[in-house]
């Protein structure tokens, strides 16, 4: 009995083993443990994409969905990497954010240069860099729609490198001023801070750029985002929009910025919270095409037209005034090169094999590309001071050759010195009797620094650069040139009259015409 007994057990133990532990196997595992809270987000972290402050004047792009994953032991699935706690994936639509804060952005007209700033309040405040409008007497504004207004000086701080302008309220009625990154906001910015810089850098207008901070010192931000010259004074942000710096300068890759936290003091100063003087006029200035001169037109001048200086140049006094257009810059800069090749081929053209063979104009386009910005649509008057012996080394040299000729003997020639003759201080247009306004009423100061054996030339003096668009040339009879000396004030220097048969109106009709109808 206990024979049977034992193997009717071991046939039992048989069937569990056989039957029922296959059916065990395909059951549904046992649910998975829940994965731990995420910690929450620190001051540091960058915004969700899905929860963007509603302040903000952007709005990011939703994250994209995750792929499928793919089955386990697959020759192409991906290796299984562990997340991160506290760091997300998050797409922002920087095109979003360009729109926003672009219309803020301006650019700033100076006396000898251009520079960025952007608007920070309703009642017309703009803030830049205080190296963009130091000394200078012309300040103006021009938006990306296209407007140009003057500006006048609130506050100007040399020590931080920081200007407030003002515009008048008019002008930027439904412009949306940029907001500034709180104070109590400042220890976010850190190293790796996103930030997008605006202005409008070289040639270009209106650019926006992305980098990081890479370190943050007392007085600068320092990072890799692209400063060129005429981005200073335009406005370092963060992917929320706000402000955390002023653009300042770039160096060999690496870009500065002065801190937000100067300007919002600035903005607590009794010069600008009870700021009472009359705002600047709001009507129009006048500006330039957005297009430039026409590049095939161009090239084909400077080919089949030969340069002659004189043709550009006006006597005035102790000035030359020069005639600055984009024909004569492409001779003057381009024109040997092009010929240099077009020679070439006329000597070795029956030889060469391939008939498209356009070398020739391979000098002008290079130049062409990187000179972008002498190619607006511009007749520019550039008004140079003369330069010549001063009053003293004139006698020296008279009393030389008296010397020598009393005595019969060579005479010695002495070391001379050599100065500028006048001091620009104003042009003035008028075509037909009517005053025309410049675009650009520019002055810089014009140096000189040399010394020989026999000459010594060491001075400064102003020079002037009145930017016109060229559809004043294009009509009239006659125009009056008043040149200003600083050192006669009340009274133009030279006034030169210009009619249609005058050699330098004729080629300022010459080198735009084809331009009105192209």
């Amino acid at each position: 009995m206990s024979r049977v007994v034992a193997r009717l057990c071991f046939a039992l133990l048989f069937a569990l083993t056989t039957v029922v532990a296959p059916v065990l196997a395909q059951a549904p595992a046992a649910p998975p443990t829940a994965p731990p809270a995420r910690p929450p987000q620190s001051a540091q972290d960058p915004p969700l994409a899905t929860q963007q402050p509603p302040t903000s004047p952007a709005t990011p792009a939703t994250q994209a969905a995750p792929e499928p994953a793919l089955p386990a032991g697959s020759p192409s699935s991906p290796p299984v990497e562990a997340p991160t706690p506290g760091v997300e994936r998050i797409a922002y639509d920087y095109t979003a954010l360009y729109e926003a804060i672009n219309p803020a952005i301006v650019k700033i007209h100076a006396d000898g240069a251009t520079g960025s700033g952007f608007l920070i309040s309703a009642e017309g405040f703009v803030a830049t860099n205080h190296h963009v409008v130091r000394n200078s007497r012309y300040l103006a504004a021009q938006f990306a729609d296209g407007r140009k207004v003057l500006v006048h000086p609130v506050v100007l701080d040399p020590r931080f490198d920081v200007a407030i302008l003002r515009v008048h309220p008019d002008v930027v009625a439904g412009v949306t001023p940029l907001r500034l990154l709180p104070a109590g906001d400042d220890d976010r910015v850190q190293p790796g801070l996103a930030v997008l810089a605006f202005g409008s850098p070289l040639s270009q207008t209106f650019l926006m750029t992305q980098g990081i901070v890479a370190k943050v010192e007392p007085e600068a931000l320092l990072g890799d985002f692209v400063i060129e010259p005429g981005n200073s004074g335009g406005p370092l942000v963060n992917l929320a929009g706000e402000v955390v710096g002023i653009n300042t300068f770039g160096q060999g890759g690496i870009a500065g910025a002065v801190p937000v936290g100067r300007l919002r003091e600035l903005l607590e100063d009794d010069v600008v919270v009870h700021h009472d003087a009359p705002p600047p006029p709001a009507e129009l200035l006048p500006t330039l095409r957005r297009e430039r001169y026409p590049t095939e037109l161009l090239k084909s001048r400077i080919v089949r037209e030969a340069l002659d200086p004189k043709a550009y140049q006006i006597d005035a006094g102790k000035f030359t005034i020069t005639v600055i257009t984009p024909v004569l810059v492409g001779k003057a800069s381009v024109r040997d090169d092009m010929m240099q090749l077009q020679n070439r081929m006329q000597r070795r053209g029956k030889k060469m094999a391939d008939p498209a063979w356009r070398e020739v104009d391979t000098p002008f386009y290079d130049w062409a590309r990187s000179a972008a910005g002498q190619l607006d649509y511009a007749v520019t008057l550039e008004v140079k001071p003369d330069f010549g012996t001063t009053s003293g080394s004139k006698w020296k040299l008279f009393a030389s050759a008296f010397v020598a000729g009393a005595a019969g003997t060579p005479m010695a020639m002495p070391h001379q010195q050599v100065e500028f003759k006048a001091e620009f201080q104003e042009l003035r247009l008028y075509r037909d009797g009517e005053l025309i306004a410049p675009v650009h009423p520019g002055r810089s100061v014009t140096e000189a620094a040399f010394q020989g054996q026999d000459i010594t030339f060491i001075d400064e003096a102003y020079s002037g650069m009145y930017v016109y668009a060229p559809e004043v040339f294009m009509t009239g009879t006659e125009f009056r040139i008043e040149v200003y000396d600083a050192r006669e004030p009340g009274r133009p220097h030279r006034v030169i009259l210009l009619r249609p048969d005058s050699r330098v109106l004729q080629q300022i009709r010459a080198d735009f015409a084809e331009t009105e109808t192209s």
